[in-house]
């Protein structure tokens, strides 16, 4: 058994990952924690650079929902940046996790086990072999099907009855880990897009916890996915009116 005794989470400061810090570091009080607040949104693109993209690339009511969700976040004060203020927890941030500084203030903190919540940044090799046991990672699929970006609100443009959380360990290509644990939930069809969020988001803390009481034994089992499954974007405007038209809610 190898004791976990540092655990950095690495996170955008939004809602999502404010939960699942949130639960995931009260489950265990003899873990410190630390945490690096990744910033952009796109990895390795400026601010300019990431509204462009999704200007060209995703729908503008979409965005515009999440910008919604993220301003009433930031609005609400309970911030992943307050708590380190408040707690007064190892921090950094970064643009860029992999960058020099990043992978210094990383060694630094030691941690026994990498976090990863809820970003978008990629990480590589030399970043993941700071911590001994590497890191884990969720999304909210039953690997390998649904990898991709914001895949919730595809399940439910999908019409799919349900929806899955996997808990994986983190490697150099995304979304192709081992999975440690992961569970299948009911999608309801008037269900709105920010319930299923919530709904997905407090499941994945549940399995992280069950995840790192389980990574330090030695009766670790994983699941080792099997083909490509289906790749999905950030959320296109004809996926957005389709949503639209079936009736299903952002709200």
């Amino acid at each position: 058994m190898t004791p976990i005794r540092r655990v950095l989470a690495v996170a955008h400061d939004n809602s999502g990952s404010r939960l699942l810090f949130e639960n995931v570091s009260k489950a265990f009080p003899e873990i410190e924690f630390g945490l690096a607040i990744t910033e952009g949104l796109y990895y390795r693109k400026t601010a300019l650079q990431s509204v462009m993209k999704l200007v060209r690339e995703s729908s503008i009511i979409f965005c515009a929902v999440r910008a919604f969700d993220l301003f009433l976040y930031k609005m609400g004060r309970d911030t992943l940046a307050n708590k380190v203020k408040r707690d007064g927890l190892f921090s950094f941030r970064t643009r860029d996790i992999n960058d020099a500084q990043s992978v210094a203030s990383a060694r630094e903190f030691a941690p026994d086990l990498i976090l990863s919540l809820y970003t978008m940044h990629i990480y590589r090799a030399e970043f993941i072999a700071i911590a001994p046991l590497g890191g884990i990672g969720t999304h909210p699929s039953i690997f390998p099907d649904y990898r991709g970006l914001e895949v919730f609100f595809w399940a439910m443009v999908n019409n799919e009855p349900t929806i899955g959380v996997s808990v994986f360990k983190t490697e150099v290509k995304v979304d192709s880990g081992k999975v440690l644990n992961e569970a299948v939930l009911p999608l309801a069809p008037k269900q709105p897009m920010n319930s299923v969020y919530r709904m997905i988001t407090e499941k994945a803390a549940d399995l992280l916890i069950k995840s790192i009481r389980e990574i330090g034994s030695d009766s670790v089992t994983y699941r080792i996915p099997e083909g490509e499954g289906r790749y999905f974007p950030m959320p296109t405007r004809e996926a957005v009116w389709k949503f639209i038209r079936l009736g299903k809610r952002f709200f």
